[in-house]
């Protein structure tokens, strides 16, 4: 079972969260960060499973996604001023520091789900602090160029056209509309286009802006790769690490049938089919 909270953000925005509860005492903390566009309850069977093993588990929805998506922001993101910057400093940080303080302020575990792992690697170096150890699931980097094929096909779409197109007709893009992605806010959009167009991703492009971030995580990374990901390759996953020389990773490349599973791609790591991979994460989260 889960408690639904409601965390507040530096800046007075209010986030809906809920935290799963082991049965018994406490063995660790994991927060569950996802992928762009997904709401928390597409991990909510995955971080109920952590709590029957006795894991405290907070997932949580970024402002304007899911539940975090207020009432004047119902039918539309006009108007809602959060880039991807905003999502890892003030709602991602207010989750970190949620899930510290109710573990008594011992460090946490992180699962970031592609997007989710970013989080980590541009929040505050305060924030990082409190992070032992991560694992990246399907979290990669770099120009849409270097994406997987099926994903790579479809980003000139996005990215060129219906983005630049759509973005200042709305005020934001109607990605849940058009099954691309989920609606963003105009800032988000905006910045991530910028960043998947440029060959250094993120770091060369506005590196100014995250560079003092992801020069200070020091979190151990455990980055699982997925071989039939859509979306991220393994070279991919490998650019996004590369980029945070004082933390140290290592790279697990899956094929489904080590798993028994037909397959995975880039979300179907936390279906719920895909409960023989949840302990190859599990591990990774404890060492």
């Amino acid at each position: 079972m889960s408690a639904a909270l409601t965390l507040q953000a530096r800046d007075g925005t209010a986030l809906a969260a809920a935290l799963f509860e082991p049965s018994q005492h406490a063995q660790g903390a994991v927060l569950v960060a996802g992928a762009l566009g997904v709401t928390q309850r597409f991990y909510a069977p995955f971080a109920a499973w952590l709590a029957e093993r006795g894991q405290r588990v907070l997932t949580f929805d970024l402002r304007g996604i899911g539940a975090s998506r207020a009432p004047q922001h119902a039918h539309s993101l006009r108007g809602l001023d959060a880039d991807l910057l905003t999502w890892a400093q003030q709602d991602f940080a207010a989750a970190v520091d949620c899930l510290a303080q109710l573990h008594g302020g011992a460090p946490i575990a992180l699962v970031g789900h592609s997007l989710g792992l970013h989080h980590a690697a541009m929040t505050l170096p305060r924030v990082q602090s409190l992070i032992a150890r991560a694992v990246g699931v399907a979290a990669g980097a770099g120009s849409w160029r270097t994406w997987a094929a099926p994903s790579r096909w479809r980003a000139p779409l996005m990215l060129h056209v219906a983005g630049p197109l759509l973005v200042p007709m709305f005020g934001y893009f109607p990605g849940r509309a058009l099954g691309m992605v989920g609606d963003l806010p105009a800032p988000a959009f905006r910045q991530w286009s910028r960043w998947c167009r440029h060959a250094d991703f993120a770091w060369g492009c506005e590196p100014e802006l995250v560079q003092p971030s992801v020069q200070a995580a020091r979190f151990a990374i455990e980055a699982f790769s997925f071989t039939d990901d859509e979306a991220m390759t393994e070279g991919n996953t490998r650019m996004l690490l590369a980029a945070l020389p004082n933390a140290p990773s290592r790279v697990a490349v899956v094929a489904p049938a080590e798993v028994g599973l037909a397959r995975i791609g880039h979300l179907g790591a936390f279906w719920r089919e895909s409960a023989a991979l949840w302990s190859r994460l599990e591990a990774a989260l404890t060492g």
